[in-house]
């Protein structure tokens, strides 16, 4: 059996570091190129960490998520308020899909693998505590970012850089577990291009928020082009149109009207107005069925008829007024009706 060497005191404190003064002389190390200009990386030699932070800037600073955008870099209380108030710490959880945390900032790139407790102490003034993911260059060597918390502005006067996850406004007297907690992280995201939606791939296949431009769209089977849209990457939830905005109901609905369906949403170059209106002959006033939110339109849109049909699949126009009230051409009858209309209302209106 091998007898197991311990080194001496002699071996470690004359020896070690005499060896350490001649380390350099054995060790090869990468010598940049020099003068007014010059290019790299060079086949078969190494890089210096500036040039790696260089070539790797342009991957942009944020967190990166590979799956669903809501839990990572998590900041929570400890199971109970008493002990969060009297270890006076939050924990940093890691994402609960992938089990870790990932950043990239100043070149460099960041990884938390488990869950970790952080310190908020009592203040005499009101602090906010910054929550962040720091590079300091004095440490490139040996951990150039590392998960930190600052009571008020984080420092830079050494040339630190700082990803701000979250923050914590902290007030004299007040207990850890009833101090706000804000979030501020920001995330990469990489840009593709496709011919049509079509050819997005999976938003799953891709880190979230990856922007997705599409050229054209695609209309009853032909392309069309010119009409690009602009997409996010939403993990689980699919891609969402950034140029397009959610659903609103109707402001109001007037007297002696009903709406089967009736809503408008924002859209590159405009907004989209749908719905179905159904009379039940309760008003002899009928020529108003109803109206989108207040100060919506800036102008009135009498110069520019939106086509409805009615029962009789006659037609009927249809206009915008002031304040965003929908008016027909003609009053309807009292014995009741309905109304559908598809229409776009341009910017220029809004």
């Amino acid at each position: 059996m091998t007898e197991q060497y311990t080194p001496s005191d002699y071996d470690i404190h004359v020896q070690n570091p005499r060896i350490d003064q001649l380390e350099s002389l054995i060790t090869a190390e990468y010598q940049p190129p020099q003068g007014a200009q010059y290019s790299y990386p060079i086949a078969n030699q190494g890089i210096t960490q500036d040039q790696w932070q260089q070539m790797m800037l342009s991957m942009g600073d944020g967190a990166i998520v590979t799956e669903d955008s809501e839990h990572f870099f998590r900041l929570v209380k400890h199971d109970t308020d008493a002990e969060t108030n009297q270890r006076n710490t939050l924990i940093m959880k890691v994402a609960q899909n992938t089990g870790r945390n990932e950043a990239s900032l100043a070149g460099f790139y960041f990884r938390q693998t488990e869950d970790i407790e952080l310190p908020f102490p009592p203040v005499t003034t009101t602090t906010v505590y910054h929550v962040t993911v720091t590079y300091d260059p004095r440490k490139f060597k040996t951990e150039p970012l590392r998960l930190e918390v600052w009571a008020g502005e984080p420092p830079r006067n050494h040339g630190q850089r700082h990803l701000v996850l979250r923050t914590v406004r902290r007030e004299p007297n007040q207990l850890l577990s009833q101090a706000p907690i804000s979030t501020l992280r920001h995330y990469v995201s990489p840009v593709i291009t496709a011919v049509t939606e079509d050819g997005l791939p999976d938003a799953k296949d891709v880190l979230y928020g990856t922007l997705g431009i599409v050229r054209s769209r695609t209309s009853g089977g032909t392309v069309v082009p010119g009409t690009g849209q602009i997409f996010e990457a939403r993990g689980i939830h699919g891609w969402h149109n950034l140029l397009v905005g959610e659903w609103n109901n109707f402001a109001t609905v007037f007297g002696g009207w009903t709406a089967s369906w009736g809503q408008w949403r924002r859209r590159n170059g405009g907004i989209d107005v749908v719905c179905r209106m159904n009379h039940d002959g309760g008003r002899s006033n009928t020529n108003r069925p109803f109206a989108l939110s207040s100060n919506l339109l800036k102008r009135t849109i009498r110069g520019l008829p939106f086509w409805a049909t009615d029962p009789g699949s006659k037609g009927v126009t249809l206009t915008i007024d002031d304040g965003g009230f929908a008016r027909f051409s003609h009053n309807y009858e009292t014995n009741g009706g309905w109304m559908e209309a598809n229409f776009f209302i341009p910017d220029y209106y809004l």
